[in-house]
């Protein structure tokens, strides 16, 4: 009878511990998989906002920010030649190109000032450069210049293209930090969106009284966030490829 009863219990004991999996795999399943339309979802809605004005309005703030440090006194003129040198008019299609793009354009536009020798745009980007190397480089065109003179200018142009690359480093660096932050700021919030008003009817999981189903919602729409920017990255890696 006492083997009986311990035979019942292990079993009863076995069929728990089956319930118990079952139920952790539902769960777990129901958590990846919102998980993963959650970023998906999130990473499309990003990117179409971007693409509508908020990168436009980012960078152009953010570039305004970096030549300002530079040059106080007159950033809204050197704003409106920069976008002038780009071939950018308002600047609707410079600022709103990803910042690899939009420091490629940068790029050229410097090029060919070095080449024609206008220092409007040089001397924000390569403002540790030398007056003297910036005087020479502004003047090689307006006269006949020995062969000494020459080879001097190239030298100078030299440097000042030194300058010039590390002051877009810098531009670019302080583009790609800040849209680092944004960039999951952004999806963060989209993807609270998202659980909240897109995923709850068919998911059943939202935001509500119970504080263990809350911190379980904030862990995926903070991992659903932070994944949504590498999906996107990938998606639009393998479009380009195309």
């Amino acid at each position: 009878m006492s083997q009986q009863i311990e035979n019942n219990n292990i079993y009863q004991t076995y069929q728990q511990y089956q319930q118990d999996v079952e139920y952790i795999h539902s769960i777990a399943w129901r958590v990846a998989s919102t998980i993963f339309v959650q970023a998906t979802l999130t990473a499309i809605v990003t990117e179409t906002f971007y693409k509508l004005s908020v990168r436009y309005y980012v960078q152009k703030w953010l570039v305004k920010g970096w030549i300002k440090k530079r040059n106080r006194d007159n950033c809204g003129s050197i704003m409106r030649y920069l976008q002038l040198c780009t071939g950018s008019g308002d600047g609707s299609t410079l600022y709103s190109l990803p910042f690899q793009q939009l420091c490629g354009q940068i790029d050229n536009a410097l090029r060919n000032q070095l080449e024609s020798g206008d220092m409007r745009l040089i001397e924000i980007f390569a403002n540790n450069a030398a007056s003297e190397d910036l005087e020479r480089l502004a003047s090689k065109n307006l006269q006949r210049l020995s062969e000494e003179e020459h080879k001097d200018t190239m030298l100078a142009e030299e440097r000042v293209a030194y300058y010039l690359e590390r002051g877009l480093d810098d531009l670019q660096i302080t583009l790609a930090k800040n849209w680092l932050k944004i960039d999951y700021i952004f999806s963060i919030l989209i993807s609270f969106f998202i659980l909240e008003c897109l995923l709850t009817p068919t998911t059943d999981i939202s935001f509500g009284t119970n504080t263990n189903q809350n911190i379980l919602n904030l862990l995926i729409c903070l991992i659903s966030g932070f994944l949504a920017p590498t999906i996107r990255e990938f998606v639009l890696n393998m479009i380009y490829k195309k």
